[in-house]
Formats: C-alpha cells, sequence, structure tokens
C-alpha cells in the first residue's frame, strides 16, 4: 500500500500526462512551417514518449493511466489554442511548470523503493520541459529539438523498473 501523498501526487502526474498529450499534439498538428514548431512538435514528441513509461508505472502500481473526462476536454481546448495566444501560454505555463517541479519531487520522495528509476525519470522529464519552455521564450527554437534527442538517446532503451 502507498501513502496518500503518493497516490494522490502520483494520480495527479498521471493526469497531467494524459493533458499535456493531448494538447500538444493538438497544438503542434496545426503549426506546419511556424517557426515554433520545434517547441510544441518536440512537447507532443516527448508526451508520446512518456506514455508508455506511464502506463506501466500505473499499471504495476494498480492505477489508471487513462484520460478522464476532464483531463481530455481540458486537453482539447488548450489544443486548441489560437496560434497568436501560443507565447501567452506558454508565458503563463512556464512559472506554474517550475512550482510543479517542485510537488514531483516530494511525490518522488514517498514513492515505492521498486520505483526509484522511474520516478527519477519522471523528474528529469520534468526538468527537460522547463528547459524546452525557457528556450521557447527566448526564441531559441533551433536548440530544443538537439536538447529533446538527447533525452530520447538516453532513455530510449532503459529498463524504468527492475
Amino acid at each position: 500500500m502507498f501513502s496518500k501523498q503518493f497516490t494522490e501526487g502520483f494520480g495527479y502526474e498521471l493526469q497531467n500526462r494524459q493533458f499535456a498529450l493531448i494538447s500538444m499534439s493538438g497544438v503542434a498538428k496545426r503549426l506546419d512551417g511556424d517557426p515554433r514548431l520545434p517547441f510544441w512538435k518536440g512537447y507532443s514528441e516527448l508526451e508520446h514518449f512518456n506514455a508508455p513509461r506511464y502506463e506501466e508505472a500505473a499499471r504495476r502500481w494498480g492505477m489508471s493511466a487513462a484520460p478522464t473526462a476532464w483531463t481530455r476536454a481540458r486537453g482539447a481546448l488548450i489544443g486548441a489554442t489560437p496560434k497568436f495566444m501560443l507565447r501567452s501560454l506558454l508565458k503563463f505555463a512556464y512559472p506554474k511548470t517550475v512550482e510543479y517541479l517542485e510537488d514531483l519531487r516530494r511525490v518522488r520522495g514517498t514513492g515505492p523503493a521498486d520505483g526509484k528509476v522511474f520516478l527519477d525519470y519522471m523528474v528529469d522529464q520534468e526538468v527537460l520541459q522547463i528547459e524546452m519552455m525557457q528556450l521557447a521564450l527566448n526564441g531559441r527554437f533551433s536548440e530544443i529539438t538537439p536538447k529533446l534527442e538527447a533525452f530520447l538517446h538516453r532513455y530510449e532503451g532503459e529498463r524504468l523498473f527492475s
């Protein structure tokens, strides 16, 4: 049995990843040829990469990784953000994501010992999101893809559970 703090925190993170998958995929689909595409497409790629890893963790720990109706609705709404509002969206989300990283670090600290590698991954992918956001906010879009590719390469074959 897991602590209430871990169960609630990881349950929230599971929905957060589903929200990001839905919303970032929606934005990326609409930005073909846009110079901001590396950020939004990269974020979408990260969430697609995350999905099976989070599903495995949820399964191991008896939780559901499926998005709730609320998560699907919010994801679709944010995924339809007009192009002219994307920078504002990113400026709004960035400090919240920085704050959320601290929440994830606390969740990691309350997690099961057999999930240490996955929980470290969970925090690492959030750090990557923040770094990608910083690059996008500074207009350094060309640096996002190599940073994402290095992360994906690092974790591509790694076993996140023993």
